[in-house]
C-alpha cells in the first residue's frame, strides 16, 4: 500500500503538516509505504496555456513536476492539503493544479473530458485550512482541492476543514481536532484496504 501526501504549506512544521500527519497515522499501524511532498521544495513554474499537452497526459515544460505526477502514478491513495492564502490554496499548490491540466483530455469536445485516474479507484483525502474560524474565510480551498481531485479522477473519501488556526503547530493542542483528522485517515485507510474487483 503506497500512500502520497501534497503538502502546499512552506512551513514544515505547520499546521497542515500535522493534519496530514495525523491522517496518516493510521496507514502507519499497517505499515503502508508513505511520503509526504512539500511542494515548495519542487521547481512547478507555471502553466503557459501552450495546450502542448494536449494530445498526451505530459506537460511539455521540463521542471520537477512530471515526477511529482509519477509519485501519483505508482500511489495507491493520494492527500491534498493547503493552508488558506487570501480566500484560496497557496501559490504553489496553485501551480500544481494548473499544471495538472495535463491530466485530462477532450476527445470529443470542450465540455466533456477524460481523466487520468478515471476509474483507477485511487482513494483521495483533500484537508484545508485556515486561520478565521468562520468557514466563509477559508474562501474556496476545500473545494478548490476537492473539485480537482475529482476532476483528474481521483475518488474523494473526505473533504476536511480545520478552521482557527495560525500558529505554526497550534493544531496539536486540539484533540478533538485531532481526532476528525485520524479518522478522516481511516476513510482513506478503509477505501484502500477493500479488495480491488
Amino acid at each position: 500500500m503506497n500512500i502520497v501526501a501534497f503538502n502546499g504549506s512552506r512551513r514544515k512544521q505547520g499546521n497542515t503538516g500535522a493534519l496530514i500527519e495525523t491522517a496518516l497515522a493510521p496507514a502507519q499501524g499497517v505499515q503502508a509505504a508513505i511520503e509526504t511532498i512539500c511542494l515548495g521544495d519542487y521547481r512547478i513554474d507555471a502553466c503557459t496555456g501552450c495546450e502542448g499537452c494536449s494530445n498526451s497526459w505530459e506537460c511539455v515544460i521540463r521542471d520537477d513536476y512530471a515526477d511529482l505526477i509519477g509519485k501519483i502514478d505508482a500511489a495507491d491513495g493520494v492527500i491534498l492539503a493547503s493552508p488558506t492564502y487570501w480566500y484560496t490554496v497557496t501559490s504553489d499548490m496553485k501551480r500544481f493544479i494548473d499544471r495538472s491540466y495535463s491530466l485530462i483530455q477532450y476527445p470529443h469536445n470542450r465540455q466533456e473530458w477524460i481523466a487520468k485516474y478515471e476509474k483507477t479507484g485511487k482513494p483521495c483525502l483533500t484537508i484545508a485550512v485556515c486561520e478565521q474560524h468562520e468557514e466563509a474565510m477559508m474562501g474556496n480551498t476545500s473545494a478548490l482541492l476537492t473539485d480537482f481531485a475529482i476532476d483528474i479522477g481521483l475518488d474523494v473519501t473526505d473533504s476536511f476543514k480545520a478552521l482557527g488556526f495560525f500558529e505554526a503547530g497550534s493544531v496539536r493542542d486540539d484533540d478533538a481536532v485531532l481526532e476528525e483528522a485520524e479518522q478522516a485517515g481511516v476513510k482513506l485507510l478503509e477505501v484502500l484496504q477493500q479488495p480491488q474487483p
